[in-house]
């Protein structure tokens, strides 16, 4: 039997990132969601080594958090289906779950 999988959403909106994790655990994934601003919160969670990371975010010392205490997880960045207006690129979340079923082991 594999392992169930975990991810780790940092976000920079809360209803993004809290949904995100809140479905994720409703289709079964462990998962967890932390704000971007709250780097101490981010360091805790992301040495755990989720197996993904969602980041909507751009903050560059978020991301290099992620780089730094979880460099085995994959990353997807999200970062651009959000902003003021319409996006330029509507989420997927398909996405997310295709780099889930996309891991080892």
């Amino acid at each position: 039997m594999s392992r169930q999988r975990t991810v780790l959403v940092i976000h920079s909106h809360d209803l993004l990132g809290e949904g995100l994790a809140a479905r994720l655990a409703g289709i079964g994934v462990k998962a967890g969601a932390v704000r971007s601003s709250d780097a101490r919160g981010a360091g805790r969670a992301l040495r755990r080594h989720p197996d993904l990371v969602v980041v909507e975010t751009t903050d560059a010392h978020c991301l290099a958090l992620v780089a730094q205490l979880s460099p085995t997880s994959r990353v997807v960045d999200v970062s651009e289906s959000v902003g003021i207006g319409c996006p330029s690129h509507a989420l997927r979340f398909d996405v997310i779950l295709d780099a889930l079923a996309d891991l080892p082991g």
